[in-house]
């Protein structure tokens, strides 16, 4: 998981243990610090593509498959959240502004990502291939190399989701796609209140969501991807 923990730079790996650098979990297993930083790696991951895409759907007028997969990203999001808060690890994007990310190699590839779309609703379509190519390669890496059954299952339901969205932006890349409606230019941005400790509590565009309990999944699932927790 070369990529992943390299990304572990100072001041992140801190954020692995409990406060106070007491043990992680009163009622379940402690994870080990790799285990740990890479659950953050991800929630940070999530968030960042979640943004990116309201970005360009916002930026394109509601185009799909932007403004549909948005909505999936926050599950996404949340199922990391769910995890985070079972094994008391510290949320790496509580309080962080949109755009705005822990791990410098997440902030590189936001920023690069954001001028690539930028420039077409055709190069962000490309940029949602690569993201969810990436994505793919770092839940396979994570699967990979953790030993908690909860973790293996969560990134197994994630990368599953990410396999249909990479289907969606390959679809678009190739032309076949229709143009959404929502999320235009203006629709609610809330300044990043809450998109750091729940990606969309009253911010940015409708259906960001509240953060679901443990468990929790709402929507049609074989359309959305939901990824519950194990």
């Amino acid at each position: 998981m070369k990529k992943i923990t390299r990304a572990a730079v100072a001041g992140i790996a801190a954020l692995a243990i409990g406060v106070g650098g007491t043990p992680a979990l009163a009622q379940t297993t402690a994870l080990t610090e790799e285990d740990a930083t890479t659950l953050q790696f991800m929630r940070e991951e999530e968030r960042m593509a979640g943004e990116l895409y309201q970005e360009f759907a916002e930026m394109y007028d509601g185009a799909r498959p932007f403004s549909n997969i948005t909505t999936s990203e926050q599950r996404h999001f949340d199922t990391v959240g769910q995890l985070l808060e079972r094994y008391e690890v510290e949320d790496p994007s509580a309080g962080l502004a949109p755009g705005t990310y822990a791990f410098p190699e997440v902030q590189e590839l936001y920023d690069g990502w954001l001028e690539q779309g930028s420039v077409s609703v055709e190069a962000a379509y490309q940029v949602g291939v690569d993201l969810e190519t990436r994505d793919i390669a770092d839940l396979q890496a994570a699967i990979d190399a953790t030993g908690e059954e909860s973790l293996d299952t969560a990134y197994g339901h994630l990368k599953a989701g990410s396999e249909k969205h990479l289907a969606a932006y390959r679809n678009a890349v190739d032309g076949n796609v229709g143009a959404g409606t929502g999320g235009s230019k203006g629709a609610g941005h809330g300044g990043g209140q809450g998109r750091g400790a729940g990606m969309g509590q009253g911010a940015r565009g409708e259906g960001r969501g509240q953060g679901m309990s443990a468990g929790e999944v709402t929507g049609p699932r074989a359309q959305s991807g939901d990824c519950p927790v194990a």
